[in-house]
């Protein structure tokens, strides 16, 4: 009794459904776009800031914006006329620098409070600053035992 094998049977083609090109290019092109976004708005929210000093010794900084932090001083913040140019002096380490902006004031502005100004330093040596951030204060102090009694 011999075992017959049966024969394989004849292989079927499946069906194989193409892709069109245009599905493939949309999404490439899509795909391209979103990283483009990304690194785009990476590099930009990623800038640096100098300090005064930095400022101070940078020799291109009047032919570019750039973002400059330090410390509102004391007694320097003059407002102009109408309330929408403000003067003010920016100290860090012991050295100044004199800004003048022209725009919306932050609530939190005041002296002795950190910023950071965005603009070009003029050649009289005055930054002249397109956008101010002031930085909100935040003081963490644990809780007195008695404070509620």
């Amino acid at each position: 009794m011999a075992l017959e094998q049966a024969a394989p049977a004849p292989t079927q083609r499946r069906k194989r459904r193409k892709m069109p090109w245009s599905f493939l290019i949309a999404g490439v092109a899509v795909t391209g776009a979103i990283l483009y976004l990304v690194i785009a708005n990476t590099s930009a929210a990623a800038e640096y800031y100098m300090t005064v000093g930095e400022l101070r010794h940078c020799t291109t900084c009047t032919r570019q914006a750039v973002r400059v932090a330090g410390i509102v001083a004391p007694g320097s913040v003059v407002r102009g006329a109408g309330g929408q140019v403000i003067h003010f002096t920016i100290t860090d380490s012991g050295q100044s620098l004199p800004v003048v902006y022209s725009g919306i004031v932050p609530d939190i502005f005041r002296p002795g409070i950190q910023v950071v100004v965005e603009g070009q330093l003029t050649t009289g040596g005055v930054f002249s600053a397109r956008n101010l951030l002031a930085k909100c204060p935040s003081k963490f102090q644990a809780a007195t035992p008695n404070a509620g009694k």
